[in-house]
């Protein structure tokens, strides 16, 4: 089996997924456009129209020659309009200079056709205009050496992220992304989130929706984590029955030791009949049990809650997959369940913002 990379999977999404074509060719990534320009090049290059066979008669063979004029200019405005759409593709914006003496030098041509009718202009100009468009090497066109490989880096470290986190936790020992729990992920996620949103050129609805499900996957996971983290849940609580736990919270068995401590205390305090202390310590066991119960009630409901918002956010997440929510949407709905920021990066909304008027 070949070997995996993000390149690799960013060339197989857009030879599948045709939204990608411009960002490849903003990086000088566009074969198609000199398979344009050669067949531009073999229809100027075609013969032209055979003159009519004169008759004699003026006003015929006025009229044959005037349809053989206009064949004839038709025949290259044909070539021309491919020039003219050649230009409309996207490709590296530098090369917008060389675009205009395209469209300069067709505008010329046109004129010429028109005032030297029946004349074959030569295109030789014209071609070799066409060949540094797309080649990118016309004499004053001065580009940067790194300029297209830093693109193309950028295209990868940025717009692949996504496929690369997808592809680390689709293999059981792949560690190159850390776990989406982890506070390096959520760093490095609002790093890549950062990056992307500083890069115009990248913007594309089908990246942003690959980085709007990456942040919904690591939000859900993080709601999860904390639905069934019991300790996270009853530090929460305001007001909590008093305890050892409550000022041990990282030593797991506080409670236990704390309670049985009591208990022995009060044991040997009814033995001993030392009432003034067996009462309260009876009275406090009792209160004790109460509290804890009510505690434990409260962080199940709280469980409760937080599934039913990880459950609702999961099926939120797989009808944004298919298209079935919008993103104005979709940022109404998760501003409304995480109003303290705490699963979703500020920058996520910023994303959201992205296409909504495009949709």
């Amino acid at each position: 089996m070949a070997e995996w990379s993000v390149w690799k999977a960013l060339e197989q999404v857009r030879q599948k997924k045709r939204e990608l074509d411009p960002l490849f060719a903003r990086a000088g990534i566009a074969p198609e456009l000199a398979t344009i320009a050669n067949r531009i090049c073999l229809d100027l290059k075609r013969s032209p129209p055979t003159l009519p066979l004169l008759t004699g008669d003026k006003t015929r063979d006025a009229e044959a020659m005037g349809m053989y004029y206009e064949g004839y200019a038709r025949q290259y405005e044909e070539a021309f309009y491919k020039a003219e759409n050649l230009l409309r593709f996207t490709w590296v914006p530098e090369a917008a200079p060389i675009g205009a003496l395209v469209s300069a030098e067709i505008l010329r041509l046109r004129d010429q056709l028109k005032n030297e009718q029946g004349k074959t202009p030569d295109f030789t100009d014209l071609e070799a205009l066409l060949f540094n468009y797309v080649r990118l090497d016309h004499p004053s066109l001065a580009l940067p050496p790194d300029l297209l490989s830093n693109r193309r880096r950028e295209l990868t470290d940025v717009a692949g992220y996504p496929l690369l986190v997808q592809h680390a936790h689709s293999e059981m020992q792949n560690d190159s992304v850390p776990p989406l729990l982890s506070e390096e992920f959520k760093t490095q996620l609002s790093e890549h989130l950062q990056r992307y949103l500083a890069s115009p050129w990248l913007h594309c609805p089908l990246i942003t929706q690959w980085y709007v499900t990456l942040a919904l996957d690591a939000g859900l996971a993080r709601k999860k984590h904390d639905a069934l983290d019991d300790q996270l849940t009853a530090s929460l609580l305001k007001r909590r029955w008093p305890s050892l736990s409550n000022w041990m919270p990282h030593f797991e068995f506080a409670d236990q030791c704390w309670y049985i401590a009591l208990s022995l205390l009060a044991l040997v305090s009814l033995f001993m009949e030392w009432w003034w202390l067996a009462v309260p310590m009876v009275i406090w066991l009792h209160l004790s049990l109460g509290a804890h119960r009510r505690e434990r009630k409260q962080i199940e409901d709280r469980r409760a809650f937080l599934l039913g918002q990880a459950q609702m956010l999961k099926r939120t997440r797989d009808r944004f997959g298919v298209g079935h929510i919008s993103l104005e949407k979709l940022a109404f709905q998760l501003r409304h369940w995480d109003e303290k920021g705490e699963y979703f990066e500020p920058q996520l909304f910023d994303l959201l913002a992205l296409h909504q008027h495009q949709e």
